[in-house]
């Protein structure tokens, strides 16, 4: 999933200018309603409005080809369209102080398309535009009377007689003009930002999406999504604490510009009561404040965090985590809104299934690495792994052992007691020798009832001692109580220089055990002294 949110100022100016373009084109809409509504007036209102069709309709002709010529212009996308588009903008208002002269100006009925211009300008332009538009509205409306200009339009349009406007209505006009473009400049500026501000919430979701698709690791995929919530919501700080396996583990981030940082997180007598309430609700929940009794893991992650929205996260298996974010602010009076909290959640809701993703491919390559009867290593994965420490023994020049066991008498086993019975036997011996290694060993099931064990930075010598413990805890188990092993050890370097050299001299040794007698392990001396071998028991 590719997202690239973040566009660069070329981009934003051309997407920008593609916007404005399309709001210019719905002015063009409001001006067809305004010289409609207009015509419609002098039809059916002409004593009220000192006009009718005959004499406002030329004007409205030429006003209306002057609207057209330019809407012309902006389709053909000539140069210029923008400016021209603009020009048009203080003839609206020209249009409209003539129109409503012939009856008294500010007493015309024709004065409510002043609010519906300022408002269209200011929605469709942009805040300053229709501020403008007010000041040119007022400027005409003081103009015309000032200069005893309404004889002159009503010559224009043809009218006999033109209704003088009352000082004081043309006052209470002109604040009516710019009390209907603050109050629109206003709500405008706050849903523009609010429009901006999902947007930027919804390209971090994005970007969050995108990033955490390609992570495989719950640490990794928890501090990006503390990341994103900083750098979306602008927390002061962030916390997220969830169980791995049977292991609570926890992450914090301090500020946008820090990173998160692992927290080990304390055993506390009782779970916190904020994790309760969100994991009941299912949903975020606000507390103004953590309180070291009630949520001892939260405040011990968020010490005196102020007005903390808790999310709760579900994974699989029952396994349960929280998601802190500390809004901060005044306790008494800062409130997050609403549409941050659900947008919170949606953050969450991302992180937590890429953690249920990667556990189930987690789960998947343990389960294509795992021996199904036996649960220890498969031959593929004994195979990669041993090719890796091979490797890496050649690089660090540190020495590897490989032990290869087999069952005495297996066979036997399955002829007289069932093969149920050798299953058992096979998943029991798998259970010593994961018990009597290290855990960067590697036990695995080499095929039918043998068994190999990888010992990376280990002897032959010390070998040696891990083959004689799994044969003293055979001789000690009730369960596996007669059975008996053949084994073989070489070792790197001194046995062989390749994974399927190393595998060849054990094998050879493990032959060598089984031909002796069985029940002992064998110390392959392949390279050294003529291919003389060393057995014990």
């Amino acid at each position: 999933m590719n997202v690239r949110p973040d566009l660069t100022h070329t981009e934003r100016s051309s997407t920008d200018l593609a916007s404005l373009e399309e709001r210019l084109g719905l002015l063009l809409l409001v001006r067809l309603g305004i010289i409609a509504f207009t015509l419609l007036t002098a039809i059916f209102s002409t004593g009220q409005v000192g006009f009718d069709i005959a004499d406002v309709g030329p004007f409205s002709a030429g006003y209306l080809s002057i609207v057209a010529g330019a809407e012309w212009y902006r389709r053909k996308g000539r140069t210029g369209r923008m400016e021209l588009q603009r020009a048009v903008l203080p003839i609206d208002a020209v249009y409209l102080a003539i129109v409503t002269t012939p009856s008294g100006g500010p007493r015309s009925q024709l004065v409510i398309l002043f609010a519906v211009q300022l408002i269209a300008v200011t929605l469709l332009v942009s805040e300053r535009a229709g501020l403008r538009m007010a000041l040119w509205d007022s400027f005409l409306f003081l103009l015309i009377p000032t200069l005893s200009l309404s004889g002159r339009v009503g010559s224009l349009l043809g009218v006999r007689f033109v209704a003088a406007p009352p000082a004081g209505q043309t006052a209470l006009a002109i604040m009516g003009f710019w009390a209907v473009a603050l109050c629109t400049a206003f709500f405008s500026s706050v849903s523009e930002r609010e429009l901006r501000r999902s947007k930027s919430e919804l390209a971090n979701l994005a970007e969050l999406a995108g990033e955490i698709e390609v992570l495989s690791r719950e640490d990794e995929i928890f501090s990006a999504l503390l990341r994103s919530l900083m750098k979306a919501f602008g927390f002061r700080r962030a916390a997220v604490w969830w169980y791995r396996g049977s292991r609570p583990t926890g992450l914090t981030i301090a500020s946008q510009s820090s990173s998160p940082l692992p927290v080990k997180v304390p055993d506390a007598a009782r779970t916190d009561a904020v994790a309760i309430a969100a994991w009941s609700a299912r949903e975020p929940v606000l507390v103004r404040h953590l309180s070291h009794d009630d949520d001892p893991v939260a405040a011990y992650l968020l010490p005196n965090a102020r007005n903390v929205v808790v999310v709760p996260t579900h994974l699989d298996g029952g396994q349960l985590g929280i998601v802190m974010a500390e809004h901060g602010g005044n306790p008494l009076t800062s409130r997050l809104p609403k549409r941050v909290v659900l947008m919170l959640g949606q953050f969450v809701w991302h992180a937590e299934l890429a953690v249920r993703n990667a556990r189930l491919l987690a789960e998947r390559e343990r389960l294509a690495a795992v021996d199904g009867l036996t649960g220890v290593a498969n031959r593929r994965e004994f195979d990669a792994v041993l090719t890796r420490e091979v490797n890496r023994s050649e690089r660090s020049r540190e020495p590897l052992s490989l032990v290869i066991f087999d069952i005495d008498h297996f066979k036997a086993i399955n002829d007289t007691r069932g093969h149920l019975a050798g299953d058992e036997v096979l998943r029991g011996f798998a259970g010593v020798l994961s018990e009597a290694v290290r855990d960067m060993d590697l036990v695995a099931r080499y095929g039918g009832e043998e068994f190999a064990v990888i010992l990376p930075r280990c002897e032959a010598s010390d070998a040696v001692h891990v083959v004689s413990r799994v044969m003293a805890a055979l001789r000690s188990s009730a369960e596996l109580e007669g059975m008996t092993v053949s084994a073989g050890v070489a070792s790197l370097p001194a046995n062989a220089s390749s994974p399927m050299e190393l595998v060849a001299a054990a094998d050879d040794a493990l032959f060598t055990s089984k031909r002796s007698g069985r029940d002992r392990y064998t110390l392959s001396d392949r390279h050294a002294n003529g291919d003389r071998l060393a057995s014990g028991n």
